[in-house]
Order: structure tokens, then C-alpha cells, then sequence
């Protein structure tokens, strides 16, 4: 049962995480630091192709993803691609700012990524109650 409460905590943090960045990038302020722009602006001066687009792209990814893992739904699968947003932000966009006020942040939702990884779900999710089994 304690098992089954802590993954539930883990995922309602991740996957509120990812949901909550992923609505502001898609309908809250877009031009915000954090928002869409900000994110397009952040993609732009890595030189990578298409900004605008794989800005978008990771908005929906980060809240499609972030409700799935939110509510335990095909979690092992859901959690994949906000893995890779984290592993990215760490290493392409926030590391040569340092730990503080740089990596710190993406690198605890990584191992909160990871950790989910690791458990799977718990007994407390979609994927429990539809007796769905999805492994690595």
C-alpha cells in the first residue's frame, strides 16, 4: 500500500508538472520566459530547425504525456517523452548555467522521469485498473 501511495505522489507531481507546462506553452501566456515564445526563442539560438514547430510539438507532447502519467494511463509509454524533454533541457539548454538557477530544476523532474520509469505506476492508476502490464 505505501508503495502504492508513493508512486501515486510521484506521478501526480511529474505528470502535473508536465501538464501545467505544457497548457501554459499551448494556451497561457506564450510569450512568458517559459511560454511557447520563450521556448521558440530557447530553440532558435541552438540553431535547430523548425523552432516554431518543435516548439509546439513539445507543448503537446509535454500536456498529452503529462495527463497520461497524471492518471497512471499507458505510463510506462508516457513517460518516455518527457524523459527525453528533461535529458535535453539539461544537457542542450540549461548546463552551462550551472546547478543553481541552471540544471537543477529539469534534473530533478529527469530522476522524477526515471523513477517512474523504474516503478511503473503502482496499484493506484489507470493502468492497474485495466489490468494493463507494459514493461521494458
Amino acid at each position: 500500500m505505501k508503495f502504492d501511495i508513493a508512486t501515486l505522489v510521484l506521478r501526480l507531481v511529474v505528470g502535473g508538472i508536465f501538464s501545467a507546462q505544457g497548457y501554459r506553452k499551448l494556451l497561457g501566456d506564450f510569450d512568458a520566459p517559459f511560454g511557447r515564445g520563450g521556448l521558440t526563442a530557447m530553440i532558435t539560438a541552438k540553431g535547430l530547425p523548425n523552432p516554431a514547430l518543435l516548439a509546439l510539438l513539445t507543448a503537446i507532447t509535454e500536456l498529452a504525456c503529462g495527463v497520461l502519467v497524471l492518471t497512471g494511463t499507458l505510463t510506462l509509454v508516457a513517460v518516455v517523452p518527457p524523459t527525453a524533454i528533461m535529458a535535453l533541457a539539461v544537457t542542450q539548454f540549461k548546463w552551462k548555467a550551472g546547478f543553481y538557477g541552471g540544471w537543477d530544476w529539469p534534473f530533478s523532474v529527469l530522476g522524477g522521469c526515471v523513477a517512474i520509469l523504474l516503478l511503473g505506476p503502482g496499484g493506484y492508476s489507470v493502468d492497474a485498473l485495466l489490468d494493463i502490464n507494459i514493461g521494458f
